[in-house]
This record gives structure tokens, C-alpha cells and sequence, in this order.
């Protein structure tokens, strides 16, 4: 049995009508206020409210609904003018946050509700027949070649719009947008735009990037047409595909009556190009793929450079980043050859591909060698990049140029932008990913119990100490770092019987890691996934971490610890002179002021990691350190989604030529 909901407009007629013809069982559930009564003989129906989500709960499980439509058009309500039942009012505390969202994201909290109660949602199209435009133009009218330009104004302008999630249709006229659908509908906008739009103005009408495709998917139907032709607007392009049409020959018909020009398009699809070299990056890479497949429902591919968090979201890699896995000046000298021709290899990929959109995110070192390439050879493809280089620390004259290869900036912190603004180059705070990243909230007693008995060995956690290492994600860092904290382990073992160590690493380091771990006398625990590592956080009472984007992790699930860094002497000497910063760990620059102890070069020895994780397991350092945690976390929080609709915005803006690579430089 189908429960179809209906709203305003003609489509649940459709809908019913589709039913009756399909020999399907259906019943109707009318909203008050929003629709007019189908009349179908022998159907059950029930009408209701807004709020009264239990009656119709109860009405369609009486008549044994598995699945429902949700078909018309359903206005934003007031929900302080809303009198709920027991069960709307359960659902309303439960919408909280995403009545405040825009109205695809409410949909969508809506039908988890939905889910919940046990009922399937299926589209209302997939019980229709040609229902929707193929990409073609319909109409005797054709448009003309300032028509074009204004659609392709138009088609760009709607999808930015779609992504606010405040409406799906603009109208463009003589290269101008002068009108954008809001929550009043898009008769509403053509009354609006008509006294200004005369002959010629055009209306543009497509899907959001995000919308589900089961709830509201635009409409055009014969009033549609008649409402353009009295304000004197010259045709109507939809999405091809996407478009509810409200019986498309009559449609057609109507629109060559009145000299309407009626075309359907295919939106292209987006292929971007992302390239991180290193895991902070490919986190971030990562997180970014998994926000714009949530946004974006069209058609998207992303391919490039990364590792296997960019991997397991859907990046076709054409090379790994564990070739670019080192840091320092000395460490880099060693392989520049080899860098270079994976600079030369990388555009080379960029130009076959012919991407939407470019997004090379942190490593600045080796991400902006090709973004300059790229730009040099002419293409007008954009170039985003993500993360900053830390231009506050050092090499601030960086600033300066980066417009020139650059065309978006997006950043993690809140006070990066002023240094690349004022140079002419678009950046945005974007927040951190980590700030709102669920994965780090804290796990259930008994995944912590099974963690630390299965990997840990150990039964009863109050008998131990436990320790988590993050020597860092580059190779060099690896190689810096162990032998200091193998001498450490030493030093806490002599003090306590019962002790573990747990280190977190990546799967092209684990073999260096055992490798340089197989003689030592106290073995560390080594895990890879994600998952683990965060039960290792919060299984453990203090951390060692080498300084990078783990500090953030490990502020984010409340973890104190010590930051450790060491380089080559080479590498050390050139930083030291040209660093303009006192601190170097994230969580002391954010939070202003000394948080976590910094043991860097000549301090980072055993002795002293020592005494500074001694200080956090017998003194209050470690409360007063995870007081400061909340504060920075609370800096870095922005719209999960921003940096993904940043991303897509650009996309869709694309450029005029075609965002063509000109291989010859030209």
C-alpha cells in the first residue's frame, strides 16, 4: 500500500492518477491548507494538519502503508502558528535545529523521522510515466544568441543559489540577474520581475545540487507558461531530466501559442581535480570529498593526489602521497628531481582530464610549484587552495603573490584572512573539520573495553598507565623522533610497573616503524585505522605528539599532552632564523597564551618529555590544560559544509572560455 501526502499544485493528481492506472493500492493523506481534495473513488483519505503527525501515523498503519509520496508543493510554515498532537510535538523538538536550516536540509531531518517510524520514501516520479524533459528545445520559438548568453548567466546563478537552499529558479535579462526565486515560489518571482523584465527575460528553473530527489523536484506546467507570457518574458529553460512537467504536450502547446521559446539543458557534471600531499591533507581532502557528495547530487568525480582517507571517499587516485611524505629543506634537497617530475606529471594529468575545478590543499611547497604551472600554460580553470600556508610564521612575503596563481583561498583559522586580503586575494574561513568531526566524539564504555582488551592486552584499565606516541606522518619525522621517545619509554617503565604505549600511524609508515622499533626493549602497541586511533585517545592519560594537525585531534577529544618536535640541524638552523612566531603548536597560537609544553630540537630529550608528562598524570596540568582545549575547539567551528559549497561555488562560476589548458602557453 502507497500513502501519498499531498500538497498544492497538480502533482498528486498525477501521482493518484498513476496509481489508479498501475492497479496499485493508495490511500491519501490531505494537508490543510495546501491542497485541494483528489476525488478518487473508493480511496481512503484522511486530512490533516501540520501538527498531526500521530493521527496520520495512525491512519497509515491502519491501512498498512510500507511505502509514501510526498508529492506538491508544501510552503515553509510559521511553527509558532502550528498546534501539535503528542507526537508532532515530539518531532518538533526533534527538528530544532533544522527548522532554523534551509528547507532541503529540513526535508531531509523530516524523512529520517520518517524512517523511524518504519515507512520507506520513494519519489512520486518513479511511479510516472515521461514526466520530464529530455535536453532538447520544445518549442517553435528558438532562442537567439543573446538568449544563450543570458541562460548560461542564468544556469550558473540558479545552481548558486540552489546551494544556499533558498530557491531554484532566477531570472536574467540583457546579461543581468534580475530576479531570484525566495520562499514566495516562482509565480511569485515572475510577478515581481515582470513590470522590470518586458520582452525578453527569461526564466531559469532548476534542481538544487543537494535536493532529494524523493521530496520537491521543480515544476512547470501550463500556468507556468501563461504566468511568463503575461509578463512578457520570452522563454523558460529547465533542467533536463529534472523538471516535473504537468502533462508536457499541453505544456508544449501553450507555449507555442503564446511565443514562448521552451528549452531543457543538461547541466554538465563536475570533475575535480584534488591534490594533497601528506595525512593532515588528506584528512582535510577527505572530509571535503564527503561534503560535496552530500551537497552535490548530480553527477561529480573527483580524481587526483592523495592518500586513503581521499581514497575511501571516492578520489581516483593517478599517485599516492607517500611519494611526497617529507618535510625540511634538507630532506627536500634529496629528492627535488623526483619532486619535479611529479610536478610535470601531475599538470600533465590536469591537461588530459580537463577538470571543473582544481583543488590542491595544504603542502604549499609542493601544491603551489603546480598551481603556477598550471596558470603559466593559460588555463582558466579555477584554482582553489585549502589550508594556508602558515605565512603568521614565516616566509610571510608569500602573501604577496599567491593572487597571481591562486583564485580562492580557503582557511582553517579565523585570523588568516586579513593577511591575504589585503592583497587581492579572495579567502575565506572555512573552520577546521575536526572541530565538528563526529568521529571524535566519544566512543561507548564497551568499544574502550574491547579496544583495551583485544589490542591492548590489558583487563583491567585502572591497573595501567597509558600512553599514546604520534611521532608524526612524514618520514622524516619518524626517523627524528623515535629514537628520543624509545630512551622516554625507557624512563617510564623505571617508574611504573604497569605501563602501555600506543602508536597511531599511517600504512606506508607501519613498516619504518617496526623496522626501527624491533630491537627495542618495551614494544609499543602500533595501530592504523581512524577508529582505533581515537579509542587510543581516549583510553589513554597523556599524549607525546609530534607538532601538527594531531594537536588539534587530540584538543578536540580532551587529551593532554606534550609537543615534541626535531629536525635536521640544517633545517633547524634556516627555520629558527627566518621563523617570526614564539609558539609553534596550533592549540598555544589559538589560544594566545602557553597551554601545551613545546619541546623542540635541543630540548626535545627523554629527560625532559619526562618530567612534563610526569607533571600531567600527578599534578592538575592535566584539567588545566583541557579547560583551554574547549576554548580553542570553540574558535574553529564554522557551517560544517562551507568549505564543500566554496568549493562547488567555484565550480559552477567556471569561466567563460570553456576552462580550457592551453598546453602551448599561449
Amino acid at each position: 500500500m502507497i500513502g501519498i501526502v499531498c500538497g498544492g499544485g497538480d502533482y498528486p493528481r498525477l501521482v493518484s492518477r498513476a496509481c489508479v492506472e498501475k492497479n496499485l493500492d493508495f490511500c491519501l493523506v490531505f494537508l490543510n491548507g495546501f491542497c485541494d481534495q483528489c476525488n478518487w473513488p473508493e480511496v481512503k483519505s484522511i486530512s490533516i494538519d501540520l501538527g498531526d503527525i500521530g493521527k496520520a501515523i495512525d491512519f497509515l498503519n491502519l491501512n498498512k502503508v510500507k511505502d509514501i509520496v510526498f508529492a506538491g508543493k508544501v510552503k515553509r510554515p510559521n511553527f509558532k502558528q502550528i498546534f501539535p498532537d503528542k507526537k508532532g510535538r515530539s518531532w518538533l523538538l526533534k527538528l530544532r535545529k533544522s527548522i532554523f536550516a534551509g528547507d532541503d536540509a529540513l526535508l531531509r531531518a523530516v524523512a529520517d523521522l520518517v524512517h523511524q517510524e518504519g515507512f520507506d520514501i520513494i519519489a512520486g516520479t518513479s511511479l510516472l510515466d515521461d514526466v520530464f524533459f529530455s535536453p532538447r528545445i520544445y518549442s517553435q520559438r528558438k532562442p537567439s544568441k543573446s538568449d544563450y548568453n543570458d541562460i548560461d548567466i542564468g544556469l550558473a546563478t540558479a545552481k548558486e543559489l540552489g546551494i544556499t537552499d533558498l530557491g531554484q529558479s532566477v531570472v536574467v535579462r540583457n546579461g543581468m540577474v534580475i530576479g531570484k526565486e525566495d520562499i514566495h515560489g516562482t509565480n511569485a518571482l515572475l510577478e515581481k520581475c515582470g513590470g522590470n523584465a518586458g520582452k525578453g527575460g527569461i526564466l531559469v528553473k532548476i534542481s538544487k545540487p543537494q535536493q532529494d530527489n524523493r521530496f520537491d523536484l521543480p515544476t512547470i506546467g501550463v500556468e507556468t507558461i501563461e504566468t511568463l507570457h503575461k509578463n512578457g518574458f520570452a522563454g523558460v529553460v529547465v533542467e533536463a531530466n529534472k523538471c516535473i512537467a504537468i502533462d508536457k504536450d499541453k505544456i508544449i502547446n501553450r507555449a507555442d501559442e503564446l511565443n514562448i521559446f521552451m528549452m531543457a539543458v543538461k547541466l554538465p557534471s563536475l570533475k575535480i581535480f584534488l591534490i594533497a600531499g601528506e595525512a593532515s591533507g588528506d584528512y582535510l581532502g577527505g572530509k571535503l570529498i564527503d561534503s560535496i557528495s552530500k551537497i552535490f547530487r548530480g553527477n561529480v568525480e573527483f580524481l587526483g593526489i592523495g592518500g586513503p582517507c581521499m581514497e575511501k571517499s571516492g578520489l581516483k587516485k593517478i599517485f599516492s602521497i607517500e611519494e611526497l611524505s617529507l618535510i625540511g629543506i634538507a630532506e627536500v634537497i634529496g629528492k627535488i628531481f623526483r619532486i619535479k617530475k611529479l610536478i610535470s606529471q601531475t599538470v600533465e594529468q590536469i591537461q588530459n582530464h580537463q577538470p571543473t575545478i582544481i583543488v590542491t590543499v595544504d603542502s604549499s611547497g609542493f601544491t603551489h610549484r603546480i598551481a603556477k604551472k598550471v596558470k603559466k600554460m593559460g588555463c582558466k580553470i579555477p584554482l582553489v587552495h585549502y589550508v594556508a600556508p602558515p605565512v603568521w610564521a614565516w616566509r610571510g612575503w608569500r602573501a604577496k603573490f599567491m593572487h597571481k596563481f591562486i583564485d580562492k583561498l580557503m582557511v582553517l583559522f579565523p585570523f588568516e584572512p586579513a593577511y591575504f586580503e589585503k592583497y587581492g586575494l579572495k579567502t575565506v574561513f572555512v573552520g577546521h573539520p575536526i572541530a565538528v568531526d563526529p568521529e571524535f566524539r566519544k566512543p561507548h564504555s564497551s568499544q574502550l573495553r574491547n579496544f583495551l582488551n583485544s589490542v591492548c592486552k590489558i583487563k583491567e584499565r585502572e591497573e595501567y598507565k597509558i600512553i599514546t606516541l604520534l611521532p608524526g606522518s612524514r618520514m622524516s619525522e619518524i626517523v627524528h623522533h623515535l629514537p628520543v621517545l624509545e630512551k622516554f619509554m625507557e624512563l617510564m617503565v623505571s617508574k611504573y610497573e604497569n605501563i602501555k604505549f600506543i602508536i597511531p600511524t599511517i600504512e606506508n609508515l607501519e613498516k619504518k616503524i617496526n623496522d626501527i622499533i624491533c630491537n627495542w626493549s618495551q614494544k609499543p602497541t602500533i595501530i592504523m585505522s581512524k577508529a582505533q586511533k581515537i579509542l587510543a585517545y581516549y583510553s589513554s592519560d597523556a599524549a607525546v605528539a609530534a607538532s601538527g594537525t594531531v594537536t588539534l585531534e587530540l584538543a578536540r577529544v580532551g587529551l593532554p599532552f606534550v609537543t615534541i618536535y626535531k629536525t635536521s640541524s640544517i633545517t633547524y638552523l634556516i627555520v629558527k632564523f627566518l621563523i617570526k612566531i614564539r609558539d609553534v603548536c596550533l592549540i598555544n597560537l589559538l589560544a594566545k597564551k602557553n597551554v601545551v609544553p613545546e619541546l623542540l630540537q635541543k630540548d626535545c630529550t627523554a629527560e625532559n618529555i619526562f618530567n612534563c608528562v610526569e607533571k600531567i598524570l600527578n599534578t592538575n596540568e592535566s584539567e588545566r590544560q583541557k579547560n583551554s582545549f574547549e576554548e580553542v575547539i570553540e574558535i574553529l567551528r564554522s557551517d560544517p559544509e562551507l568549505s564543500a559549497k566554496e568549493i562547488i561555488y567555484s565550480a559552477l562560476r567556471g569561466t567563460p572560455d570553456g576552462c580550457q589548458c592551453d598546453s602551448s602557453g599561449a
